[in-house]
């Protein structure tokens, strides 16, 4: 089998990435025209970040600091967080390179060499978080980061070499992108790391796993380094709270649903009947360990907001590589290599519309009709090439219960056998959950606690999933509070006032915070009840 050309393939996928990654900077900004609430998440984050506090240390996510430092790292070095985000992922891309040449000339043929190297860099510059829905998001980037390093580090352990085996250089690569996988999303980390250390252990054996685990080392030592001992046991307690909370069991679909439900039933028997073509191979170790590897990718698929199965695009990879000659070996009376070809071909199919998106999401930033955005953050100049489209973020749109508020429907709420409605301090809260137009909603309350005579640089406890009111307000958002909401109080010590919107942008979550409220021990009395909130003062007994 031929080898790519190390300098042919280098120089192409450095082309690819001046073209794919600059066409997201063509348009000056970003234009996103989907996923409001995750946008304001990320400048949550870099706001906090940029004031100098750090997750985990200074505020609960269960989200890794390394999906955000090298954003914030080139805001501090004077770049706008739109071009930041892009300049970001450029950079990552570029960091990748060498590595994707690497495994391209050593581990596939040219052919799937450039496809995997186009797969893994695509899924770092895109613009899109790889669900059905087209459009410009910066959605669960992270995601995206993680996937592409999980691509590298699954090829590097599973696919056998040419040539003589470099254990020590490449378990230390997958050892280090390991430890970057832990840094952004845990869940890949834990989810995907046994089926690589046993595909490590079978090609490798002891050697290959020290490798593996020093690389590992290597950067725990660095962010120990950086941040201190605190951090590590600061994170783990995030992830902790994360596991046991109520609030956010899964981001989608229940998990056996994701395994056998009409959408996914597909993916998930090719990927067993892959499982067991790659097993009647030579290949023993990557067949053994894809076995470890495809529970692992349904659970992180089964975790990820959009439960897009975007690793089954790996697997249409690994499975053309892994074939072998015409006529060598036969399943089923069938020749394999035929089989496994179908199989790759079933892959790519299954899951094709988000590889489209994918791939056109950096031409529709760039053709955006600037006059459909605006500003994300108005009033913070670091932040103003972050555009919204204000259609989504003014249109005010809402799901409500009316037999809860209009006397000629109320006869139905015994049929429907409705929980009851929560009541908080004195105040009942209907169900109203918030579906569109969220700036118009912070800003509506913002402007409520202004005419309520709540003097600005008040701290607020938002009791709601998303405490971004401080973004949108003279408010500050209490020290430790979390951007996204997953139990307990995070941040009420340090909170003048409490503030329960009457139209919740998640009523299930706004129920449990205010249950959890309850449980703080604290007094909360009542100061202001309008039509589209309830202030309260917040005390401690002595």
């Amino acid at each position: 089998m031929s080898r790519p050309n190390p300098l042919v393939l280098a120089s192409g996928l450095m082309i690819f990435v001046a073209l794919f990654g600059g066409v997201t900077l063509v348009k000056g900004g970003l234009y996103l025209d989907l996923h409001e609430g995750d946008t304001y998440h990320f400048l949550d984050i870099l706001l906090r970040m940029q004031a100098g506090d750090l997750p985990h240390l200074d505020y609960p996510t269960p989200l890794g600091i390394l999906g955000f430092l090298p954003v914030s790292a080139l805001m501090e070095a004077g770049v706008t967080a739109g071009r930041a985000f892009m300049l970001a992922q450029i950079g990552l891309a570029l960091l990748l390179l060498p590595l994707l040449v690497r495994i391209g000339v050593s581990r596939f043929s040219p052919a799937l060499a450039w496809a995997f190297g186009v797969l893994v860099l695509g899924m770092v510059l895109t613009l899109n978080y790889g669900g059905t829905e087209g459009g410009v998001s910066i959605s669960m980037h992270y995601n995206r980061w993680s996937w592409a390093l999980a691509f590298a580090a699954i090829a590097l352990a599973l696919l056998p070499e040419r040539g003589r085996p470099r254990i020590w250089g490449e378990g230390l690569v997958i050892g280090l992108l390991g430890g970057a996988l832990a840094l952004i999303k845990m869940t890949y980390f834990v989810a995907l790391g046994p089926g690589v250390l046993l595909a490590v252990w079978l090609r490798w054996r002891g050697a290959g796993l020290l490798a593996v685990l020093t690389g590992g080392a290597l950067v725990a030592l660095a962010i120990t380094l950086a941040f201190g001992p605190a951090f590590w046991g600061a994170y783990l307690g995030d992830l902790r709270q994360v596991a046991g909370s109520t609030v956010r069991p899964s981001v989608g679909v229940p998990l056996a649903e994701i395994v056998g439900s009409a959408p996914y039933f597909g993916v998930t028997l090719l990927a067993v009947l892959i499982v067991l073509m790659v097993r009647q191979t030579e290949w023993t170790a990557a067949g053994t360990g894809l076995l470890l590897l495809v529970p692992g990718f349904v659970y992180v698929t089964y975790q990820n907001f959009g439960n897009g199965p975007s690793w089954i695009w790996l697997l249409a990879l690994l499975v053309l590589q892994l074939r072998p000659a015409a006529r060598q070996a036969t399943w089923a009376g069938q020749d394999l290599r035929g089989l496994m070809s179908g199989a790759a071909v079933a892959a790519l199919a299954l899951n094709l519309p988000p590889l489209f998106y994918h791939a056109n999401s950096p031409i529709k930033n760039a053709i955006q009709k600037t006059e459909r955005f605006l500003p994300a953050l108005p009033d913070a100049p670091d932040y103003a090439d972050v555009f919204l489209r204000h259609d989504r973020v003014y249109t005010t749109t809402v799901q409500a219960h009316l037999d809860e508020q209009i006397a000629a429907w109320s006869r139905y709420t015994e049929v429907i056998e409705r929980d009851p409605m929560p009541d908080f301090g004195g105040v009942t809260f209907a169900h109203c959950q918030w579906l569109a137009g969220s700036q118009a909603f912070f800003e509506t309350l913002s402007a409520d606690l202004i005419a309520g005579g709540v003097a600005p640089g008040s701290t607020i406890f938002f009791a709601d999933a998303f405490s971004w009111l401080w973004m949108y307000s003279p408010f500050a958002h209490p020290e430790g509070s979390a951007p996204w909401y997953y139990g307990g109080a995070p941040g009420l010590a340090a909170s003048d006032y409490v503030v329960v919107p009457k139209c919740s942008t998640v009523v299930r979550v706004r129920k449990i915070m205010l249950e959890d409220l309850a449980k703080t021990g604290a007094r909360f009395e009542l100061l202001r009840d309008s039509e589209v909130l309830a202030l309260y003062s917040v005390t401690y007994p002595e």
